[in-house]
């Protein structure tokens, strides 16, 4: 199950997100502590929604239901209000997205970060950080206000990739083969590094420093070629049951049944929110109006529930009382007898360990019997 965007699925999804440049920041809505909403409004284009979590980003139609924002997220409203995108990239091949914006007092820059527990950030255009929802300190870099803004890098820009490089990778990787030599040295992932080692023809057990040459160089065109294919998103499945959301085909999962979305946006969202549900879709009037009702009803049957409930109580008590009339009747004018002579207290004693009588209540001035 796809829980996170891959440093791969960001670079498509960056290239995607390209046509925001130009919008104006309409509103940002914070939901909790990882999970935002930038609205943007686009020249001749619209309304468009940017969802940001501490792992996902993508365009949404689904706007939140939020109270009173938080500090910080008031804080990016009075930074960002109005601001216009002037430019969206990717940090190298780390999952750090930054959306640069022309306001008022110059340059303010939004970066996203989308690995370990997430981040978001304010920046001047100085790189200084001015707010962010978290901070913390690292053992290469301190995420601290007041402090120059410092992105962890890999050594091989994956973007970037010389020859060069990819053999001196392999030949002093340390990892037991191909497939997590290209995950975690070059950040592909799991699946990204099956698929180039399945289309380079390569066995993917082979460990990194024993490839031949003609094997390095045909990992390295995959490896082009991944980075620089034409958007064609999909949605895969296994068992009926959605398992990844793609910006491609992949032959990973070529015996997968499959959906085809037109934008790769357009697949993270219907996963997300329709696959996997994991975000709770804004209901219509209607459905809000309906909703309503059945909660009103609802509360209705508990109230006349609890209402017969108490009617078949008190039935049984009056048919108890009635059916030990005559005790219950003695039993009274024996008391008030008592009491012209005798306090509460004394008649409290006198009763004491009586068989039906079980307590007096001094205080209420009551009498608890025990019939039937």
């Amino acid at each position: 199950m796809k829980t996170q965007l891959s440093s791969l699925e960001a670079h498509y999804l960056v290239k995607e997100l390209k046509f925001l440049i130009g919008g104006r920041v309409d509103k940002i809505f914070q939901v909790d502590k990882k999970e935002f909403y930038l609205l943007l409004h686009v020249p001749s284009i619209g309304k468009k929604i940017l969802r940001i979590t501490d792992k996902l980003m993508y365009l949404t139609s689904n706007k939140p239901s939020t109270e009173t924002p938080p500090g910080f997220c008031m804080y990016l409203r009075k930074q960002l209000g109005n601001g216009k995108l002037k430019e969206i990239s990717q940090k190298e091949s780390e999952r750090i997205i930054e959306f640069v914006f022309e306001v008022k007092e110059g340059l303010r820059k939004l970066v996203v970060e989308l690995f370990g527990g997430g981040n978001l950030l304010i920046l001047d255009e100085n790189n200084v950080i001015l707010s962010a929802t978290h901070y913390e300190k690292y053992k290469d870099r301190d995420v601290l206000a007041k402090n120059d803004y410092n992105y962890p890098k890999m050594k091989y820009n994956l973007f970037e990739l010389k020859i060069l490089n990819l053999r001196e990778l392999m030949l002093k990787s340390n990892k037991d083969n191909i497939v997590k030599c290209l995950a975690v040295d070059l950040g592909l992932g799991g699946i990204y590094s099956e698929e180039i080692c399945l289309l380079a023809k390569v066995d993917k057990n082979q460990r990194p420093g024993n490839l031949k040459n003609s094997e390095v160089d045909e990992i390295y065109s995959t490896i082009n070629k991944i980075t620089n294919k034409k958007i064609n998103s999909q949605i895969i499945y296994k068992d009926k049951e959605a398992i990844d959301a793609a910006p491609f085909k992949l032959e990973f999962y070529k015996d997968n049944e499959a959906k085809e979305f037109e934008t790769f946006n357009s697949a993270l969202e219907h996963y997300f929110i329709n696959e996997l549900k994991l975000v709770k879709k804004k209901e219509s009037p209607y459905e809000s109006k309906i909703n309503e009702l059945k909660r009103i009803v609802s509360e209705q049957e508990d109230t006349i529930k609890k209402f017969n409930d108490k009617v078949a109580e008190n039935t049984k008590k009056g048919e108890l009382i009635y059916s030990n009339y005559s005790l219950i009747k003695e039993i009274i004018e024996e008391i008030n007898k008592a009491k012209e002579k005798h306090s509460w207290k004394d008649i409290k004693k006198k009763l004491k360990g009586h068989k039906v009588i079980k307590d007096v209540d001094i205080k209420d001035k009551r009498i608890v019997i025990e019939v039937g």
